[in-house]
């Protein structure tokens, strides 16, 4: 939409601006893919994907709050907190 104190350039350039927002974020996302990629070939874990707690599972080791790591270790967490950090220590190593 085009108010009367814009011109058809000033949303082109506004159109333009958010493709290159978009651009930045995809790039970022890969460069994350890539690093967790490469972190799986060195053999050592992401921590990308983890399971809560689920009464349903029967997971004996788990406890309410916790989390099991699904991405290779099968480490546990005992908060979201520790496997966010876990898996930011991962990706800066």
């Amino acid at each position: 939409m085009i108010y009367s104190d814009e011109t058809s350039a000033d949303e082109l350039e506004a159109i333009h601006e958010q493709r290159r927002g978009v651009d930045l974020e995809m790039a970022a996302m890969a460069a994350v893919g890539d690093r967790m990629a490469e972190l799986k070939h060195a053999g050592v874990c992401p921590h990308g994907s983890a399971q809560g707690f689920r009464e349903d599972l029967g997971d004996p080791e788990l406890r309410p709050g916790q989390l099991r790591c699904t991405d290779t270790c099968r480490r546990i967490f005992n908060s979201d907190d520790d496997w966010y950090a876990a898996m930011d220590a991962a990706l800066r190593d």
